[in-house]
């Protein structure tokens, strides 16, 4: 391992950003640049008396994890979950939950689907027994609390028939049952149960408003590892006609959903097919067994009457390896619009649901909670609503516990005892920017002026609810580049003197944007026009609304509990932007020159005012260390990007009664600190994490920054790096880095800044989407260091972007200053510099309003706590407030 060689790290992370916007009259303060004065990149018209599809929902499934989690899991974490699915204010805020309708594999398949989350209970597990309604606990906690939280529509769907009515006497077929698994001649018994459980949960209070009988019925699914069952398409009619007609006998208001096909092609009549590949018939899945016909699903659907009207004249399939666009195999458009003509050539009013799909294929393989998988699923989303004029989108499956792209939440729990996490991925807030502002009743208007093809960076949508009073346009940005696009709205009957803009990029999460105010100047003439003017970033999708409800802004904050690790995508250190900040805490060490000072502080501020503070605690340490050193420095606080579990690292070194500066840093402790906490009040324990190589000399100012591309926590810190582990010979301080999720394991390090001279107390923090870096040169000043002990600041495109950009060399043109901590005005569009000027003022607050000018002034007026040293600065709810205050003020 080279710890002298320069850094080695090439990745660029790449921003992609989802914005939805939103028009209203009260503006909020501008987080995300949107406006920019210079000629526009396109002009879009949004026409809202050019209507299209009505939207009926965005959904997901609860196969398979929703069981376990929801039988095993804790009360508080399993609502966390709730929440980030479910609620408009907290969440995406889903309008319709798939329930799978368990076969009873968990009691009958254990040998041949060895994965026990794949596996499912069933109501009723033998053909004589009773029902029993206990079964699939977790899932029906799952379903009410998606009804607490206001889902519009829930979707029974069903895998497999019951054990006790397939063929084999199994939850999957296997190359003997024949051309379905499901018994011959029980359509009736196969309809006699689902209307039971329809009913049974009807009397719940959970009416199923859809159910959907088969799943994927082209697919041969022998031996499959998951309860499933084919259906030729004699079969398939035989259950939809004999449900139809149990549905109408029974009273019950729950329609057919059907037939859930595996992939677009398996839908289109023949001539179509023909007309999208150039030559023959769908032959995959089980077309190739010889049992029957498994395709054509739109002919033989809706071209019968009767079928017609038990499938409701609607098409639900799902669109797996659909989204992509080659040469000669154009999927996202030319499929899709196949697609919608073969439809209407049966029905104008006929309609089409996307009741399935996650990322498969060559790409499907691998977690990824970036933006890359966010951006591709956000085009695929665009081209179903624009193209195939969609009325549903759904995801697979909610949570996912593998190595797939094919969750929204992602779990490393897979047993009692397990770390009850969760990872939010970019896949969930890009749905988010289309689920949470596109309601049920909507209907999508037209949006001229881009580009439709599936190459296009740039694409757009809007919708307007009439029941809202709402617009909503939703524009995908593909490219590097930011957009300037001019938006003119018409026909709306809206006014409105601004936009409101939500964000979804590599640093935000469904992010409150800056508002974007209508363009006097340039406002159209015709009656009723408005023009904005919209700066989209680079690889973005930005949400932009007009009228409606305002919601609370609490997607990024949903609390946190004690136990749970929950993460999300949003860097670490970038200020979550929709939140009512009510103050700052300070924590700081005070220095070596008492016994306890080299121990961990809290301070508060005097409201939402950055320049004054009251100490906590009496001017006591909060919390203390008397692990390794005994003695703790450079405090930093890390709020987790879903913004209620903290953690608090710190330097594992005490000074104060050897003052030996030198054994410090060449037999100084390769630790570092640690704490957590769910409430910035009530911490746990301190836990030692060696983090540095045996080559350090010490682990000095840890700091956290979030990676968005692996969903890991980046630690960082200045370690002296000798040649080898004796520790001798010439040596300087450089920065290293480590990744965890949890601050107990870690990975191995490696090298961050290489500058061939000491640096220290790197700070950093993500705006806008940038990384903004500040660092202590530690070399004596002189002609070849004309910087020397003071700050330097940096720009960087992403963490580990090789290219820097230097905006300062002296930051406030301050000398023998370092420590410094950086953070966001609550109230201003204002940032703050803390820095310790050693030898002189003790630490001093700086400002700016424009991060990329490297220009800092002392701020005025101020009056910090009494010694603080190098420590952190953190925005502090109401909540979080009033609790610090009753507990340490006393």
């Amino acid at each position: 391992m080279k710890w002298l060689a320069a850094m080695a790290v090439t990745g660029v992370v790449l921003v992609c950003v989802v914005v939805v916007v939103v028009l209203f009259s009260n503006r909020k303060e501008e987080e995300i640049p949107v406006q920019h004065q210079k000629p526009p990149d396109a002009a879009v018209t949004i026409d809202g008396k050019l209507r299209y599809q009505t939207i009926d929902n965005f959904g997901a499934s609860d196969a398979w994890s929703m069981d376990p989690l929801g039988k095993e899991w804790t009360e508080e974490n399993k609502n966390k979950v709730a929440d980030l699915l479910f609620s408009r204010s907290r969440g995406i805020g889903l309008s319709a939950w798939r329930f799978n309708i368990g076969a009873g594999s968990a009691e009958t398949d254990q040998a041949i689907i060895p994965d026990p989350w794949r596996r499912t209970e069933a109501f009723k597990i033998t053909e004589e027994g009773p029902y029993d309604w206990s079964r699939q606990a977790g899932q029906q906690w799952f379903l009410r609390a998606a009804r607490e939280r206001g889902v519009e529509s829930l979707i029974a769907f069903v895998n497999s028939p019951p054990v006790w009515m397939t063929r084999n006497g199994h939850a999957q077929p296997d190359p003997e049952v024949g051309s379905s698994n499901l018994k011959e001649g029980s359509e009736a018994a196969f309809a006699s149960f689902l209307i039971e459980v329809l009913e049974h949960f009807k009397q719940e209070g959970l009416a199923f408003d859809y159910i959907s009988p088969v799943n994927e019925p082209t697919w041969d699914w022998n031996h499959a590892q998951q309860e499933a069952s084919r259906y030729n398409n004699d079969d398939l009619k035989r259950v939809i006609l004999e449900l139809h007609a149990q549905l109408r006998a029974s009273g019950l208001e729950a329609q057919i959903s059907a037939p859930d096909g595996v992939e677009i092609t398996s839908l289109l009549d023949d001539e179509h097919y023909r007309e999208f590949t150039g030559s023959g018939v769908y032959s995959s899945g089980a077309n190739s067994l010889g049992l029957g016909k498994y395709r054509e699903y739109i002919k033989d659907l809706l071209g019968d009457p009767v079928l017609k009207e038990a499938v409701g004249n609607k098409i639900a399939s799902h669109s797996y390896w659909s989204d992509y666009s080659h040469s000669g195999d154009d999927r996202l458009v030319k499929l899709r619009r196949l697609l919608e003509r073969n439809l209407k050539q049966y029905d104008p009013q006929a309609k089409y649901w996307v009741t399935e799909y996650c990322i498969m294929g060559d790409y499907g393989p691998g977690r990824d909670l970036g933006m890359e998988p966010a951006l591709q699923v956000a085009r695929t989303i665009h081209f179903d609503l624009t193209e195939a004029d969609a009325a549903a989108w759904q995801w697979w499956t909610a949570v996912s516990k593998v190595d797939y792209k094919d969750g929204l939440l992602y779990t490393d729990y897979t047993q009692p005892g397990d770390e009850q996490n969760i990872l939010t991925s970019k896949i969930l807030w890009s749905l988010g920017n289309y689920s949470k502002f596109i309601r049920p009743g909507a209907v999508r208007i037209a949006l001229s002026g881009l580009s439709q093809e599936a190459g296009s960076e740039l694409l757009g949508s809007a919708y307007v609810h009439e029941e809202e009073q709402s617009m909503t346009a939703v524009l995908v940005n593909d490219s590097l580049e930011e957009k300037q696009v001019k938006l003119t709205l018409s026909g709306l009957g809206l006014k409105a003197s601004a936009l409101r803009s939500y964000v979804t990029n590599a640093q935000l999460d469904l992010a409150r944007g800056e508002d974007v105010a209508v363009d006097v100047a340039a406002d159209g003439t015709a009656d009723g026009e408005q023009v904005f003017q919209a700066l989209i970033p680079g690889k973005s999708v930005v949400t932009l609304v007009a009228g409606g409800p305002e919601l609370e802004e609490e997607a990024s904050q949903p609390g946190e509990v004690a136990g749970t690790q929950v993460t999300g995508t949003q860097a670490a250190q970038d200020i979550p932007v929709a939140v009512d900040y009510a103050g700052y805490l300070f924590s700081y060490f005070t220095g070596e020159g008492t016994g306890d000072g080299e121990q961990v502080y809290f301070a508060l501020s005097e409201g939402n005012d950055p320049l004054h503070w009251k100490e906590l605690n009496s001017g006591k340490p909060v919390l203390r260390s008397s692990l390794g050193n005994k003695g703790v420095r450079d405090p930093f606080i890390i709020r987790s990007p879903e913004g209620g579990q903290f953690y608090l690292i710190a330097t594992d070194l005490k000074i104060n009664g050897n003052w030996d500066w030198g054994a410090a840093q060449t037999q100084g402790s390769r630790s570092i600190i640690v704490w957590e906490s769910d409430n910035l009040v009530d911490w746990s324990e301190p836990w030692e994490a060696k983090v540095s190589p045996e080559e350090a000399g010490n682990t000095w100012a840890p700091e956290v920054i979030y990676d968005q591309e692996s969903g890991k926590y980046i630690v960082f810190w200045a370690s002296r790096m000798y040649a080898d582990s004796t520790h001798t010979g010439d040596a300087y301080q450089t920065i290293l880095y480590s990744k965890t999720r949890d601050f107990r394991a870690f990975t191995e390090p490696q090298v961050y800044m290489d500058y061939g001279y000491s640096i220290i107390d790197t700070t950093m923090a993500a705006y806008n989407g940038k990384i903004y870096r500040f660092t202590k040169d530690e070399r004596e000043q002189g002609p070849e260091s004309p910087f020397g002990k003071m700050v330097f600041q940096e720009s960087l495109d992403s963490i580990f972007a090789p290219e820097v950009k230097l905006l300062s060399g002296s930051v406030g043109g301050l000398k023998g200053i370092e420590g410094p901590t950086l953070f966001k005005s609550n109230t201003e569009k204002k940032w703050y510099l803390f820095v310790d000027e050693f030898g002189g003022r003790g630490y001093i607050p700086l400002e700016t309003e424009d991060l990329d000018s490297g220009k800092w002034t002392v701020s005025t007026d101020y009056e910090l706590p009494a010694s603080p040293r190098h420590g952190t600065v953190i925005p502090v709810t109401r909540r979080e407030y009033d609790a610090l205050n009753a507990k340490f003020r006393q």
